[in-house]
This record gives C-alpha cells, sequence and structure tokens, in this order.
C-alpha cells in the first residue's frame, strides 16, 4: 500500500534579480528532505541532491512557476507541489540617479 505525500517547496527568495540563482529545497509534511525531486521552471529542469536542494537561475525577467514533482517508489506516492518566483532586472549601478538643478525663483 502507497502512503500519499505532499511535497512542499521553500525558496531561499520570492524574489531574485535576472542571472543570480535562486535555491529551491523540496521536502515533505516531516521536514524530511527529498532527494531525486524534479525541480521544473519553464523549460529548466533540476534535480534536488541528498539535502533536497538545487538551484536555478533565471535569464529573463517575468514570473516563473516552480513545479515539484517525485517518482512514486513502493511505499510513497509524492503530490506535485508548485509556486512563483518573480525574476528582476538588475539594477544598472553603473549610472546614479541625477538630482535635478535647483531652480531661481
Amino acid at each position: 500500500m502507497r502512503v500519499k505525500r505532499p511535497l512542499i517547496l521553500e525558496l531561499s527568495r520570492h524574489e531574485v534579480a535576472v542571472g543570480q540563482p535562486v535555491t529551491v529545497r523540496a521536502r515533505d509534511k516531516g521536514n524530511r528532505p527529498i532527494e531525486g525531486a524534479i525541480i521544473e521552471a519553464g523549460s529548466k529542469r533540476k534535480r534536488t541532491d541528498e539535502r533536497g536542494l538545487c538551484e536555478i537561475t533565471f535569464h529573463a525577467p517575468g514570473f516563473w512557476r516552480l513545479v515539484a514533482r517525485k517518482s512514486p517508489t513502493d511505499r510513497v506516492a509524492y503530490k506535485p507541489a508548485s509556486t512563483l518566483v518573480r525574476a528582476v532586472p538588475r539594477p544598472s549601478t553603473s549610472r546614479s540617479p541625477q538630482r535635478p538643478e535647483p531652480r531661481a525663483l
């Protein structure tokens, strides 16, 4: 008999700059890491390590839906989980904002 367990996704942050990695953790309700879960975001696919961790880097701004799936074992079937990440353009540090000149009255 298989037990059904929901996967839980945890993110290091829900908003990330384009080109910067976000750490994803897949676990179950008992806080046990899920090794070998597939994390998908668009066409990107990563597999979690023995700690239930992987990193995903987004190269385009927007909202990205992350989905975690894990193949069933003889004893456990997992329910997929999903969450959103927002990838924002990197701030330009080469130019500082210019202040307008004071106007004479």
